[in-house]
C-alpha cells in the first residue's frame, strides 16, 4: 500500500509540474502573436503606439471605424480599441490598460450602441483573451463579479488558470514551438472582412417577434458618466458617436428610443457631441450591411467617410 501510495504521490507531482511547465510555455507563445485579441493586448504593450486619436467600443467600433480612412482625411494618427462584445466595464479596462502604454490622447472616438449600458449576463466576454495578463493588478480588479470570473490562485498559477481554457493553452504552445498562427491581424485596431449578409438578424426576428427589450444597467450608465467626466478633465475632447444600424434590426429593439435618449441626455448635460447615425440613409440599405448591427466592408467606408466630414464641420481639433 506505501509502494502504491507513493506511485501515486510521485505521479501527481509529475502531473503538477508538467502543466506548470506547459502553461509557462503557452503563456510566452500567447505573449508573441499579433493577431486576434492577443495580438492586441501584445500590440498595446511592445509597439509604443503613438496615436493621438482614439476610437473605442465594441465589435461594432472595430468594425465601423476606419483607422485609414479617419487618418487619410483628417491628417491625424487613429488606433481602434474596439472589442468583442465588450460592454462599458471592460471598453474601460482596455482603454485604461492601453494608456498605460500610450502618449495621452487628443481625442476619444467613444462608440455606443443599445449594447454598450449592459452589464453583461455571460459574465466576462472572450475570457481567455485576460489569461498572458491576468498577474496585473488593474486587469484582476477589472474581472471581479463576474460569474465566470478567475479566482485569486488563477492570478499565479499557470494550471488552474488554463482549466476552461485549453484552446487557449494549445494556441499558445503552439506559437511557442513555432508553427504560425490564423486569423486576421488588423490594421491599427480596425478590421472588416466584408461579409456578406448571414441570416443572424433573420434569427434573431425568429426568436424575437414581438421585439426585445435590452437591458439597461445603471451602474454601467455611471461608470460611462465617471469615464467622460475624467477624460475631459484631462484636457481630451471626446465625442459619442451611433454608428449606423439596419432599420428593421432598430425596430426589434423596442426600448432603443429610450437608449438613445440616454446618450443624449449624457451629451447635453456634460456638453460633449453625439452624433446619431440611426436615420441616415446607410440604415436603409441592407448591402451595406452583413446582420442587422454590422457594416460590410463598403457600408464602413462609406459610414467613415462621411463621420470624417461630420466631424469637420463639428470643429473638432484633429491636428497630428
Amino acid at each position: 500500500m506505501r509502494n502504491f501510495l507513493l506511485k501515486i504521490g510521485l505521479f501527481s507531482v509529475m502531473l503538477v509540474v508538467l502543466g506548470i511547465i506547459f502553461g509557462q510555455l503557452a503563456d510566452h507563445g500567447l505573449r508573441s502573436l499579433r493577431k486576434g485579441e492577443f495580438g492586441e493586448w501584445n500590440r498595446y504593450r511592445t509597439d509604443s503606439i503613438r496615436s493621438n486619436w482614439i476610437i473605442l467600443g465594441n465589435s461594432r467600433a472595430y468594425r465601423h471605424f476606419s483607422t485609414q480612412i479617419i487618418d487619410s482625411i483628417l491628417h491625424v494618427d487613429s488606433y481602434n480599441l474596439g472589442a468583442t462584445n465588450a460592454t462599458f466595464p471592460f471598453q474601460r479596462l482596455r482603454y485604461n490598460y492601453f494608456r498605460r502604454f500610450a502618449l495621452k490622447p487628443s481625442v476619444v472616438i467613444l462608440s455606443v450602441d443599445a449594447g454598450t449600458t449592459l452589464h453583461t449576463e455571460d459574465g466576462i466576454p472572450d475570457r481567455q483573451q485576460f489569461i498572458p495578463i491576468l498577474n496585473d493588478l488593474e486587469i484582476q480588479k477589472g474581472l471581479k463579479g463576474y460569474k465566470n470570473s478567475f479566482q485569486w490562485f488563477d492570478y499565479y498559477n499557470p494550471i488552474t488558470k488554463y482549466s476552461r481554457c485549453f484552446d487557449a493553452m494549445k494556441q499558445g504552445i503552439l506559437s511557442f514551438i513555432g508553427i504560425p498562427e490564423t486569423g486576421v491581424e488588423k490594421e491599427k485596431g480596425f478590421t472588416n472582412e466584408n461579409y456578406k449578409w448571414d441570416g443572424t438578424f433573420e434569427q434573431f426576428k425568429a426568436q424575437y417577434p414581438k421585439g426585445y427589450y435590452m437591458p439597461v444597467e445603471k451602474k454601467v450608465i455611471e461608470d460611462l458618466s465617471s469615464f467622460i467626466r475624467q477624460t475631459k478633465k484631462e484636457g481630451i475632447q471626446i465625442i459619442m458617436v451611433y454608428s449606423p444600424e439596419y432599420v428593421e434590426g432598430q425596430r426589434l429593439i423596442l426600448n432603443r428610443d429610450s437608449i438613445v435618449n440616454i446618450y443624449m441626455d449624457i451629451s447635453n448635460k456634460m456638453n460633449v457631441p453625439f452624433l446619431d447615425y440611426s436615420s441616415h440613409p446607410i440604415c436603409y440599405d441592407k448591402s451595406c450591411f452583413y446582420n442587422s448591427t454590422h457594416l460590410t466592408l463598403d457600408g464602413a467606408i462609406q459610414f467613415s467617410e462621411l463621420l470624417c466630414s461630420d466631424l469637420k464641420l463639428l470643429g473638432v481639433e484633429y491636428n497630428r
